[in-house]
């Protein structure tokens, strides 16, 4: 079924913003017609293109405001039919030049130079953007004179696109370049054919021969900039991602290997590397790099927000984009393209949105974490850039606004942004697996203490015990106490002495505790009668109020060392009364599930935080519910250890002020029923319902 986000809670004012925003980015996307954009219609604005004046202090000039544009939509004209429009007055004159996106229309545009005295003849001629597949240049042949308007055989023509390979360019450069020969003083037309299935996003300048190597500093070196501090992220990062196993970081990777592939081709930059690459394959990786990196980039805000933790259905609508996208990889390749291309563009931009909208949250609701200011940052960043760049595809801002393609320069501020936050995510990382060993080491030194400790105090110990157990018997063999009552509570002291000194032997044994294990002796056991001993030093008379124990079957056999998981359920049933409030009542639950053995005690007291019951069975810790409370953090590190030995898990599920409820799960020991017969028989357990 399909996820939609529910506008209500805490999240409800950020999403109504990017609803907000999706709207007006769909209808700067399809919703508003190019065409309205990419012309003028005030009467006052439109005039006829002035020739541009090239003269001797000429060093580079744009052809803005010099040209006049005609578009064929039925792809019916020929250059004798176009050389007919112009003179019937059908080419409409353009101040700036502006965005067609992706159309399947065919662009002509006439320039306007006139070579003043003086100047030079030789002039180089650059058109962009790189990723545009045909660029036809009619130029008049030099021996012309007179009227060339009447026929088109007084032209050359000029292939130029990335459809035609860079070793068969008429120049060699990133972007479309011919090199003319002007007459003086007289004015020349040039025509440009332009088809391309990619986004029409043409603009057009005049140098000077000797300036033009000078003005490609500025975005040669900018392309330097940006390739190199991508690669320098990539190899940084992948090394870093596979080193820590971290998919947020091998994520951005893969983002930052997409947006670094799509500029490299997208750029005329592999044109030159790869000289007789065709343009279909410069097609596919252009449009695949562009649907992969939105794929990663969706991977990677799932990740670094932790949405599958905190907001699993965000998780699953991530998971979505990042299918969809993974998905239309096919139409790169088809006229499709024009169609999933915006689509994916516009969904991967809403989910960038909400991405910097949940990451200015996190850094709101925890000042302490640095890292979600900078992932904010990076997602207002690329919005920013990539709002610009359909701005200005869809005509509504000029193309040559900036030396580069907007979104391109903001790319440079999200991935840096990106890196500084996930470099202190990594800083982060590091200080808690610090502390984990520290601490580890810490709780090392301190049970090699307690184990020297005990093992000097366990012969103090039985010293003592033997002491009392002797003089209880012997109270109790002197027949003076006549008292039923006196005589259960000295037998209670004899027996809970004898077990007091059996737990010294088994469970503060220093041999046992060096090993790191402890030494079982399973016996079978019926079920009811192992609750029964294992609550007996707990019963009571408060406790036996408070106390509800359920036991089904109560005569299964289950074969488990009773003296250890004694203690462990010990341990939880006096926790549990320990921790809640008096007037509450302490559940114990023990039942077969199959052959596996599962006990429960549920309290009804403070219970704990998600970060604290992760935490339950580390040595020493204790929760902050238990402040005021004597205890030493042992009791559920051995409980955890006595199900660990037996096969079993400890798990635990607690809500603040609701209470806890802790579970031992052994598995495969319970007897077969056939074995029933074989139990001796027993007094029926007081304490079991």
């Amino acid at each position: 079924m399909p996820y939609v986000i529910v506008e209500t809670g805490p999240l409800a004012p950020a999403f109504r913003y990017v609803r907000l925003f999706g709207l007006i980015l769909w209808l700067v996307t399809f919703g508003l017609p190019t065409a309205a954009w990419s012309q003028t219609k005030d009467p006052a604005v439109i005039q006829a293109a002035d020739s541009l004046r090239l003269t001797a202090s000429t060093d580079r000039a744009s052809l803005a405001g010099h040209f006049a544009r005609l578009i064929d939509r039925d792809h019916v004209l020929g250059f004798g039919d176009v050389l007919r429009a112009n003179a019937q007055g059908r080419f409409e004159p353009q101040m700036v030049f502006r965005g067609a996106g992706q159309t399947p229309d065919i662009h002509w545009y006439r320039f306007d130079l006139l070579r003043e005295p003086g100047a030079p003849a030789d002039w180089i001629m650059e058109l962009g953007e790189a990723y545009i597949d045909h660029l036809d240049l009619y130029v008049p042949d030099r021996t012309m004179s007179g009227d060339m308007s009447g026929d088109a055989a007084g032209y050359s023509i000029i292939h130029m696109g990335d459809f035609v390979p860079f070793s068969q360019r008429p120049m060699k450069s990133r972007l479309h370049t011919a090199q003319l020969t002007l007459p003086e003083g007289r004015p020349v037309s040039l025509y440009l054919r332009i088809e391309s299935v990619s986004s029409i996003t043409m603009r057009a300048a005049v140098y000077a021969v000797p300036a033009y190597a000078g003005f490609q500093v500025t975005n040669l070196l900018f392309q330097g900039l940006f390739f190199g501090v991508l690669a320098i992220l990539i190899v940084g990062y992948v090394s870093l991602g596979f080193l820590l196993r971290d998919g947020a970081l091998l994520a951005f990777t893969g983002y930052v290997a997409s947006v670094f592939a799509f500029y490299l081709f997208s750029g005329g930059v592999a044109s030159i590397l790869l000289p007789d690459m065709p343009g279909w394959l410069q097609n596919l990786v252009v449009g695949s790099s562009a649907f992969l990196g939105v794929a990663a980039g969706a991977s990677m805000w799932d990740r670094i927000l932790d949405l599958r933790g905190r907001h699993p259905r965000l998780h699953r609508i991530y998971v979505g984009i990042r299918w969809m996208a993974l998905l239309s990889l096919p139409t790169t390749v088809s006229w499709t393209y024009s169609i999933t291309n915006p689509i994916v563009l516009l969904v991967a931009t809403v989910g960038t949105l909400a991405g910097a909208v949940l990451s200015i949250m996190q850094a709101v609701r925890n000042r302490a974490d640095a890292s979600t200011r900078y992932y904010a940052a990076s997602g207002l960043i690329a919005i920013a850039g990539n709002t610009l760049t359909q701005f200005t595809v869809r005509g509504t801002l000029p193309v040559d606004l900036l030396f580069a393609d907007p979104y391109q320069i903001a790319v440079l501020g999200t991935v840096l942004c990106l890196g500084s936050g996930l470099a202190l995510r990594i800083r982060g990382l590091q200080r808690e697996r610090v502390r984990a060993q520290e601490e580890s080491a810490f709780a090392t030194k301190r049970a090699e203490e307690q184990r020297t400790f005990v093992a000097m105090l366990s012969h103090e110990f039985r010293t003592p015990l033997a002491a009392i157990q002797g003089a209880a018997q012997m109270i109790e063999l002197s027949g003076e106490v006549r008292a039923p009552s006196m005589q259960t509570r000295v037998r209670r002291i004899i027996e809970t002495t004898r077990r007091m000194s059996d737990l010294v032997e088994l469970f503060l044994s220093a041999d046992a505790l060096d090993q790191g294990a402890l030494a079982l002796k399973p016996e079978i056991v019926p079920l009811d009668l192992l609750l029964d001993e294992a609550l007996d030093g707990l019963a009571g008379a408060e406790n036996e109020t408070r106390l509800t124990v359920t036991v089904e079957p109560t005569d299964r056999l289950v074969r488990v060392d009773p003296s250890f998981l004694g203690v462990a359920v010990a341990n939880l049933v006096r926790n549990a009364l320990r921790y809640s409030p008096p007037h509450t009542v302490v559940r114990v639950t023990a039942e077969m599930a199959g052959r596996d053995l599962v006990i429960c005690v549920a309290d009804q007291g403070h219970g704990m935080s998600p970060e604290e019951v992760e935490r339950i069975g580390s040595i020493y810790f204790r929760a902050s519910s238990s402040r005021g409370t004597k205890g030493s953090g042992l009791g559920l590190y051995m409980t955890q250890r006595i199900a660990a030995a037996h096969g079993g898990t400890l798990a635990v599920e607690s809500t603040l002020g609701a209470g806890s409820s802790f579970t031992i799960r052994l598995p495969a020991v319970g007897e077969p029923a056939s074995d029933n017969a074989a139990v001796p028989s027993r007094t029926a357990p007081l304490s079991v319902q």
